[in-house]
């Protein structure tokens, strides 16, 4: 199993818990349906999304959601 967390200052906002490996596009629909709707435009609160460099954080799905 892996865990996708979505945690700010104040706690977890979101997570999903996915049978086997994370792929980028289970991680896309994450982003989309679970993360982005808690986000804002900068510079207001949850206005920046921090991530590792894990190979499934990059691509123009990903940077055209953030």
């Amino acid at each position: 199993y892996s865990i996708i967390p979505a945690i700010t200052l104040d706690g977890i906002i979101a997570y999903d818990i996915v049978e086997g490996p994370v792929d980028s596009e289970r991680f896309v629909k994450f982003l989309k349906d679970e993360v982005m709707p808690y986000t804002n435009p900068y510079p207001g609160p949850h206005s920046v999304v921090i991530m590792d460099n894990c190979r499934i954080h990059h691509g123009k799905d990903v940077h055209h959601l953030i």
